[in-house]
């Protein structure tokens, strides 16, 4: 329907384009020796605006894709324990502060010097704090090493990180808007994110005494499911980001995953929806963006801040062993959503301009796809030249 909202035949078209695209180019990565998310990343942006324009962005395809995160960290959340989390408690919270405010002041001061005034500056660091925890997990989950201890810190921060990531952009939305720090509405965000945290992480214990087959559902299956999403749309309705709640949601079913099945189904669920979430970020690329010689050599620059910034963080996991603590600094590395929602938040306020904008896009495709590339040889290494799926 032209000028309007797509037909029902439009979107099964489209979505039809979609899958068949993510499948395979996920399929030839894999054969390639690659993670399959970069596939997929690449199948959106194949078919995408960009190159063949078979598929448009819009808000049925955006809202299938952020369903795919959730179940994506539900299953990542349903393969980790909180105990083993816990293990790594202490670890995970610095992993997170350290890749917080490193890429924060890199970010801040690149934008100092390159001349943009100090709202602006404030919006380009936030714009490079929060790790895109789905890329990462999505690589852990395909190698099998979710259960390791480097992937639980990866994973424990990634919560932290994102819970950090939004006080920030609190506070630097309210400059923007007021011209000072909204001290009420930040102080708000800390303890509604503390006792959502602290009450999934209290249920976790409960839930081996809850007999999940006598509850008014159809099946253990659908309680999850059920599970998943109203912890997702809880996050969301307190102001955290959906796959937060939906990470918690998973490490509370894991508590019976196994006594109740519901590792196969759920993975089902998740096979099919999260690579259609990798390729509607391939979807959202704007590659002529991307073409301006400026905006690529200011993106190489941000884009190792960036990296830089993350990196670092190996050094609170340093007590895992060199090894592991690297995986955890590369596992840190991506930004996806977060970064680009802060930058166009920032770009609606008028606070930053279209190039700086265009250089955040820059740094998060570069974050995106050098992450998975690096990890598989990088998790092979701190294995022992045999990861777990070859065991």
């Amino acid at each position: 329907m032209e000028g309007g909202a797509p037909s029902v035949a439009e979107l099964l078209l489209q979505l039809f384009i979609l899958v068949v695209a993510v499948q395979f180019m996920g399929w030839l990565f894999r054969r390639f020796g690659q993670p399959a998310v970069i596939g997929e990343l690449v199948a959106g942006v194949l078919i995408g605006p960009s190159v063949f324009g078979w598929v448009h962005e819009g808000h049925t395809l955006e809202f299938i894709a952020e369903v795919g995160a959730v179940f994506l960290l539900f299953m990542v959340g349903l393969e980790t324990r909180l105990k083993d989390v816990l293990a790594v408690g202490k670890e995970a919270f610095l992993v997170a502060v350290t890749g917080v405010i490193l890429p924060f002041i890199g970010g801040y001061y690149f934008s100092v010097f390159s001349g943009h005034d100090q709202v602006a500056s404030l919006f380009f660091g936030a714009a490079l704090v929060a790790t895109s925890v789905g890329i990462t997990a999505r690589v852990l989950q395909e190698l099998g090493v979710l259960s390791r201890p480097y992937s639980r810190i990866i994973l424990g921060a990634a919560v932290i990180d994102d819970v950090l990531g939004l006080i920030i952009l609190a506070i630097v939305s309210g400059i923007a808007q007021t011209g000072a720090v909204e001290t009420g509405a930040v102080v708000r965000l800390v303890v509604i994110s503390t006792v959502f945290v602290g009450l999934a992480a209290a249920v976790v214990p409960l839930m081996r005494r809850l007999p999940l087959d006598r509850l008014p559902f159809q099946s253990s299956y659908g309680t999850a499911v059920v599970v998943a999403l109203g912890m997702a749309s809880l996050a969301s309705a307190i102001g955290l980001a959906p796959i937060v709640g939906a990470f918690l949601g998973g490490m509370i079913m894991a508590e019976v995953a196994e006594e109740y099945k519901l590792n196969e189904p759920v993975h089902a669920l998740e096979g099919f929806l999260a690579p259609i979430f990798f390729a509607y970020m391939g979807i959202l690329l704007d590659l002529k963006a991307l073409g301006d010689l400026d905006v690529i050599k200011a993106g190489l620059i941000v884009s190792g801040i960036a990296v830089l910034g993350k990196l670092v963080t190996f050094l609170p996991a340093i007590t895992q062993g060199i090894k592991n603590a690297l995986v955890v600094g590369v596992g840190m590395i991506p930004r996806g959503e977060v970064g680009l929602i802060v930058a166009a938040i920032g770009l609606t306020n008028r606070a930053i301009d279209e190039t700086q904008f265009a250089v955040v896009i820059f740094m998060v495709v570069v974050t995106t796809l050098l992450a998975p590339l690096l990890l598989k040889p990088l998790i092979l290494w701190a294995e022992g030249g045999r990861l777990p799926e070859e065991a």
